[in-house]
């Protein structure tokens, strides 16, 4: 029979059980919709992880507490033993090939002016801060060094906070509280969306020394670096290493980092693991997704033998009027092909939809989310569904097609 034949008959099959039929395309529809949807906002995150460590640039490079053994996270990280002090910062800070470097220190408090509370990010931060990170004042001043020497109480504002706390009033040379404690406001940052996943905005810069001060701390979060453009960045990452060594009296001549306290790293080497991250997350993610594509294929399975067993009559008749075995085999699996090709359209154009309104509501709420179609996704969705209408439905169609005519009429 030709394919031109099976076509008219295989939907006529179809359409008079057309609440059966839907039914048993919904499990492809879902299936593929949630591979699709996975893979998409899998890629999406991934995208938005490398813009991030992308945007610092490559001469910079971040140095962390702990080993590299160690199970770390965004700074800080309280699972790892705590060694970068300030004087690690003042001296690679005061290194030949370094052009500017910061010591930060992180903390959640309360932020208050008169009587408006926010809780925000408080950070501690040095002049190298802007130039490290890229930021900018947008009005008054920065920290300076004379407020990292003498631990003032001053305070620089993110684009967020100080429309939180003061709205259209200018909040330079006002006086807010953190922890109850008075800092004078001495400038506002421009805006600046997020740094390390954080919203870079909602957060207030104090002098490093008066952060360590006020939380009882020994130790900073972490250290940022840029480097001079006429070092390249494998030989700072060796002289940042050599250099804090010295400072935490480890020897280490063979220059082995699991002997460190300290992770050094560059944009490159954030970027792989980044890469190496979004591709497992997207593995997992759409291997999770794909077990209803199974569970899908095995509910057309079962559908097929009960349509085969409905038609027991029908596949007798046709065959004592001529019907080969083959040509029965061909119509239910052209009919199980046809529903899994059906509805992996149809899952496709819902996968593809419902990602971009996921996309879409997670970049309202987060920056830097960008939607883009998984084509990969979408081939292999509708090479799964086709497939499945094979594989699934091969069995039933060669239990309609191994019947024979005196049986099959036989039936009741």
């Amino acid at each position: 029979m030709k394919i031109r034949d099976l076509f008219p008959l295989s939907m006529k099959a179809l359409l008079a059980n057309k609440g059966r039929s839907l039914l048993t395309m919904l499990g492809i529809i879902i299936g593929i919709a949630s591979v699709i949807l996975m893979l998409a906002v899998g890629q999406a995150a991934q995208g938005y992880l490398l813009s991030q460590v992308a945007s610092f640039g490559s001469d910079f490079i971040s140095v962390e507490n702990g080993k590299p053994s160690e199970v770390r996270g965004r700074p800080p990280n309280p699972t790892v033993k705590q060694s970068l002090t300030y004087k690690d910062y003042k001296k690679i800070k005061g290194e030949i090939w370094v052009h500017a470097a910061t010591a930060i220190v992180l903390a959640r408090d309360l932020v208050s002016y008169g009587g408006v509370d926010t809780l925000t990010q408080v950070t501690g931060a040095t002049p190298g801060d802007p130039i490290v990170f890229n930021g900018a004042v947008k009005k008054g001043l920065y920290l300076s060094n004379e407020d990292i020497y003498s631990h003032t109480r001053a305070v620089v504002l993110g684009s967020k906070v100080a429309d939180e706390l003061f709205g259209q009033e200018n909040p330079i040379g006002k006086t807010i509280k953190i922890t109850k404690q008075p800092f004078r406001v001495i400038g506002i940052m421009k805006p600046a969306g997020t740094r390390f996943f954080r919203d870079a905005d909602d957060q207030v810069y104090i002098p490093v020394t008066t952060a360590l001060d006020l939380y009882h701390k020994s130790y900073v979060d972490y250290l940022g670096i840029k480097i001079r453009d006429t070092v390249n960045i494998t030989r700072a990452k060796e002289l940042t290493q050599v250099a804090l060594r010295e400072s935490h009296n480890i020897y280490n001549p063979t220059g082995d980092p699991s002997k460190d306290d300290f992770v050094v790293a560059s944009q490159e080497d954030a970027i792989k693991s980044v890469a190496t991250i979004g591709t497992i997350l997207q593995i997992l993610l759409g291997s999770i997704s794909g077990i209803s594509l199974v569970v899908a294929g095995i509910g057309i399975m079962n559908i097929m033998y009960v349509t085969v067993t409905e038609r027991t009559r029908e596949i007798g008749l046709r065959k004592a009027l001529g019907a080969r075995r083959h040509d029965i085999l061909g119509q239910f699996l052209f009919e199980s092909m046809i529903l899994t090709v059906i509805a992996g359209v149809i899952g496709i154009a819902v996968g593809i939809g419902a990602s971009w309104l996921v996309v879409r509501i997670i970049s309202h709420y987060q920056s830097g989310w960008t939607f883009l179609i998984p084509w990969f996704g979408a081939l292999l969705g509708f090479s799964v569904s086709a497939g499945i209408g094979v594989l699934f439905g091969y069995f039933p169609a060669r239990k309609a097609s191994a019947f024979k005519p005196i049986d099959a009429l036989r039936y009741e």
